[in-house]
């Protein structure tokens, strides 16, 4: 293996390892931020608005991120988000009202929406084609893996005070800003590949393309993206109404997290050889198929042994989108594409949180069974989309124009 090879790979893991603490990070918040905020004496719906701030804050600030990543690097861009994020969760500490509170998620979130993008789009430019559905399925892995950890270490901590939750998300946050400025190095590592294009245009045809496999995949995007963004308000509250503990709420966090985790390889050798477009359409299909199953269980085992399977069927879908994403567009606009899709997904997302406490409020079973109905939907809407695509852009990318990412 040749150094620059190899220096290419130690950052990968770098990345990959940022993005498991950041993971641990959300994980241990998620199942103690509703229940915090309830005990502050918020409502359903301000636990809806919460949650919610911090996605509109990355729906806002995604594409811009990814547009400016592609400009100037993507570890600015990375490192200050997290700083960012990293301060913003750890004053939820501090005795302060349910208004400033909506404000720090909004911080925070807008330093997500500076990470994200350009961990994506820097797999890319790290890993050549052919290899980056691998790629993607351990960056996909560490993140669940961080939803594993997590909420059993947040449950752990809610012990000695819930905002001690709060105090160890910041810091694993920093913590993660340092792995990304050490990997990204840029003393350490060879030239990535070029940010701007030194080739001949891009035909119509395949400028089509791409289009069209960036707007199918801002259709999955959306349909998932509402389903969890609705599940990040109701999950735990739905336990607590099936008589579950803190401790089996964050279980079930963990235990769905799990087969993601295991499956990660699977996925990313899946998406280096088959059709990316279906099946991650397929995966992200499922997880909508199976959430109205959830209410018309009673049983905390029974729940988590149906979120078991539904996070193995899911598994497969991130790897393949990212991938395929990442071929279907030119080195100089992986961090635009990546903050367009990303921004569809968390806008979802945000409106789904929005939502989610008050539908939760009309019923238990009503924000499952609609969410379920709205991702299917749009599901079904990307098909054409994604269809005019072509079959793998892994095989014929739609806009590279330099090189072999």
């Amino acid at each position: 293996m040749s150094s620059g090879r190899r220096a290419r790979r130690t950052a990968l893991w770098g990345i990959i390892a940022a993005v498991f603490l950041v993971g641990t990070g959300v994980g241990s918040v998620l199942p103690i931020l509703p229940l915090f905020l309830r005990e502050r004496g918020g409502s359903y719906a301000i636990v809806g608005v919460v949650v919610g701030a911090n996605l509109v804050a990355q729906f806002i600030g995604q594409y811009p991120a990814g547009r400016l990543s592609d400009r100037f690097g993507r570890a600015p861009l990375m490192i200050g988000g997290l700083v960012v994020a990293g301060l913003a969760i750890a004053a939820f500490a501090l005795p302060l009202s349910i208004g400033w509170l909506i404000g720090l998620r909004f911080i925070q979130g807008l330093g997500a929406a500076a990470f994200r993008p350009g961990s994506r789009a820097v797999v890319a430019d790290l890993v050549p084609e052919g290899e980056r559905g691998i790629a993607y399925g351990w960056l996909s892995g560490a993140d669940m893996g961080g939803l594993i950890f997590g909420p059993a270490l947040g449950g752990i901590l809610a012990v000695f005070g819930r905002v001690t939750v709060f105090e160890a998300t910041g810091l694993a946050m920093l913590l993660a800003a340092v792995v990304v400025a050490f990997a990204l190095d840029p003393r350490r590592l060879p030239p990535m590949t070029p940010t701007r294009r030194v080739g001949p245009p891009p035909s119509s045809e395949t400028l089509r393309a791409g289009v069209a496999a960036v707007r199918g995949l801002v259709m999955v995007s959306i349909g998932i993206g509402f389903l969890y963004g609705v599940y990040n308000v109701v999950w735990s509250l739905f336990m607590k109404s099936i008589g579950a503990t803190d401790w089996e709420v964050g279980l079930s966090f963990s235990l769905f997290a799990l087969p993601l985790v295991l499956t990660a390889p699977l996925a990313g050798w899946a998406a280096d050889r088959l059709d990316r477009r279906w099946l991650g359409t397929g995966s992200t299909a499922t997880s909508c198929l199976i959430a109205p199953i959830y209410p018309l269980l009673h049983s905390v085992p029974a729940v988590i042994g149906v979120g078991v399977v539904e996070a193995t069927a899911a598994a497969f879908a991130e790897p393949a989108i990212n991938a395929f994403l990442m071929s279907a567009v030119s080195p100089d606009q992986r961090g635009r594409a990546a903050g367009t899709v990303g921004t569809a997904e968390t806008a979802a997302k945000a409106v789904g949180a929005l939502l989610g406490g008050g539908l939760f409020g009309l019923g238990v079973g009503v924000p499952f069974v609609l969410s379920a109905v709205v991702g299917v939907g749009f599901i079904l809407a990307s098909l054409p989309w994604l269809r005019a695509a072509g079959r793998d852009a892994g095989m014929r990318p739609a806009l590279a124009v330099t090189g072999n990412g």
